[in-house]
């Protein structure tokens, strides 16, 4: 009797607590199944209208059911459990939230909703669905990233939400209309529209929903992929010829991806769209990456081989995502580096294959020098409210969480960290995942636990400045970290790792050698001997190593940037050259080293002559 009452309390409490609105995550008992999307669209009215669907598994009783909904008229409701239909009541809440009002408590067990509703087609704000006009035509373009697919239909508006979508577009009959998967099937209707539909999808997120309407010209490239997926380029009305320079460039990056991951391309097209406007330079929806017209589309006569090479840099990011943050998305915002750090990661990683091996790495060590210099806060954040997700794709995300990633690989090794991230994505293949699933698949396999790693530099802001003292006699090096924070900071020197908490030693084979092989590691070396071990050991260093040096020597006393200057600006690499003339100009604000440097440069002119 007591444990049927107890029973019958918490009931009570789930349905009394399941009233009150969400604060900013929706409840966890009511999940998502299969949505079914049917929208009405003309590009050139300001509103739209459409009906959605949803199934959803409740694991709970619950009288209120809450989902996302912003700036949206919802004008009918209902909920199905069994053979019949039943209207609800419906209520907004906060500006974000829709909540279905049951007359009796509904679950736990299968279910479906659906929702009649009208939007805004904005023609100035560029989130949810928005439209923009050439001058002489009108398009209808999507940016959901990342908290914006509410504003288009109502939905569970959470990355870990993933399921299938069915998506049908009524729009005007002479426009193209485009959707993240295949078109089925194309119909006219009354009012001059047509209804266009789309194959169904794998499990995606609502934030890389997308579909494009309007008078495109759609440009064929061929296919990508072992599955040998079509390719296409869709520019604005007459601008199909600018898309010469995006034409061949999917086929090898996608073979590159597919070789590295283990896992084919996975969704059924591959469509690049150029916008006329939009919040970002480009976002990775599955089957329809979306890119801002001037980043993918470029005149002929005016192109160059530079804005081809960050276009294609541009597009190698956008489809690593299609593995990590499409294939594999982040539980939660506060792991949304697992996305955007391994897109910046990945995508360099592939880019590089495009460059002579000796510059290969050196693009990691600029983004590393940049992203140390603003290092301000943590990689991973708690994300409690829209204010807050203002910052959610802060470029410490992007950059620092690629340079942990780069440091990682480094310390495991290539071929461990690879098999690793191989075993994360299919053991969380169009599902959601977290950073400690991402160090469990690389501990089973590499035997490496590297979640205390990951603690330190995703979990604290800045990096840690290591104090390295090399004694060549005995072959080894002493490692001391200066930071009033604590550190887990795998260092390498040569072909030797050791994770260092506070100091400790690392055995070396030759000597000197530099306590950051490859550049790949996000700390700062602060060597006691710079003069002697530069001279002798510089021309034996990788150009990324030499980078490197040039960056951290940067931050010490004057007259030890002197002892480095000659070598970086006579170095045989542009990149470190240059990094050396930006020291040089810093010192010559100095009126004490003035002279010294104008000596130093002259000589190195002449020497790189």
């Amino acid at each position: 009797m007591r444990f049927r009452t107890a029973v019958i309390l918490a009931c009570a409490f789930i349905l009394k607590s399941a009233d009150k609105p969400p604060d900013f995550r929706l409840p966890g008992m009511v999940r998502p199944e299969r949505y079914q999307l049917d929208l009405t669209l003309r590009p050139e009215q300001p509103s739209f209208h459409g009906e959605v669907v949803i199934d959803i598994r409740l694991t709970a009783a619950t009288q209120v059911i809450w989902l996302n909904g912003k700036d949206l008229t919802v004008e009918s409701a209902w909920i199905q459990q069994g053979a019949g239909r039943k209207p609800v009541r419906t209520r907004v809440e906060a500006g974000e939230f829709i909540a279905l009002e049951l007359d009796q408590p509904v679950g736990p067990g299968q279910a479906a909703i659906g929702l009649t509703f009208k939007g805004k087609l904005d023609e100035k704000a560029s989130v949810g669905v928005y439209r923009r006009s050439d001058g002489q035509h009108w398009y209808a373009f999507t940016a959901f990233t990342a908290i914006d697919a509410r504003r288009a239909f109502p939905c569970f508006d959470e990355p870990e939400f993933k399921t299938p979508w069915r998506v049908v577009l009524r729009v005007p009959q002479d426009d193209v209309a485009v959707a993240n998967s295949r078109m089925v099937s194309e119909t006219r209707e009354a009012g001059g529209l047509k209804r266009v539909i789309f194959d169904e999808t794998k499990p995606i997120a609502t934030e890389v929903v997308a579909f494009g309407v309007g008078p495109f010209d759609v440009v064929e490239d061929g296919t990508a992929g072992r599955n040998h997926i079509p390719v296409r380029i869709i520019a604005p009305h007459g601008r199909g010829s600018e898309a010469d320079g995006a034409r061949g460039a999917s086929k090898t990056i996608v073979e590159r991806l597919e070789a590295y991951t283990g896992f084919p391309y996975m969704w059924d097209k591959l469509d690049h769209m150029a916008l006329l406007d939009m919040p970002f330079g480009a976002i990775e929806n599955p089957g329809l990456i979306t890119y801002r017209d001037r980043v993918l589309l470029a005149p002929p006569r005016r192109d160059t081989a530079e804005r081809r090479q960050a276009m294609r840099g541009t597009m190698a990011h956008e489809l690593a995502h299609q593995w990590f943050g499409n294939l594999v998305t982040q539980r939660w915002w506060n792991d949304v580096w697992l996305s955007e750090g391994f897109a910046s990661w990945l995508g360099g990683k592939i880019s590089d294959l495009e460059l002579p091996e000796s510059q290969r790495g050196i693009a990691g060590v600029e983004s590393r020098a940049r992203i140390m210099n603003t290092d301000s806060r943590p990689v991973r954040l708690e994300m409690h409210s829209r204010k807050e997700m203002g910052d959610i794709y802060s470029q410490i995300v992007y950059q620092k969480g690629a340079g942990v990633l780069r440091m990682v690989e480094h310390w495991l090794g290539e071929e461990p960290f690879q098999k690793g991230l191989q075993r994360y994505l299919k053991e969380h293949a169009y599902g959601s995942a977290t950073t400690a699933d991402l160090a469990a698949a690389l501990k089973a396999e590499s035997g490496v636990d590297v979640s205390g790693v990951f603690d330190s530099f995703l979990n604290q802001p800045g990096f840690p400045v290591v104090k390295a003292t090399m004694d060549c006699a005995e072959k080894r090096i002493r490692v001391r970290q200066e930071s009033s924070l604590k550190w887990r900071t795998p260092v390498c020197a040569g072909a030797t790792c050791r994770v260092i908490a506070e100091e400790g030693e690392i055995p070396i084979e030759e000597c000197p050698v530099w306590p950051n092989a490859g550049g790949t590691g996000y700390y700062r070396v602060d060597l006691s001997d710079w003069a002697g071990m530069l001279e002798k050991n510089w021309e034996s260093l990788t150009a990324p190593e030499r980078l490197a040096i040039a960056e951290d020597s940067a931050r010490l006393p004057a007259q030890q940037q002197l002892a480095a200057l000659p070598l970086l600006l006579r170095d045989r690499d542009s990149h470190v050259v240059a990094a050396g003339q930006k020291m040089a100009i810093k010192l010559m604000g100095n009126a004490e080293y003035r002279d010294k440097v104008a000596e130093i440069a002259a000589a190195s002119g002449r020497r790189r002559r």
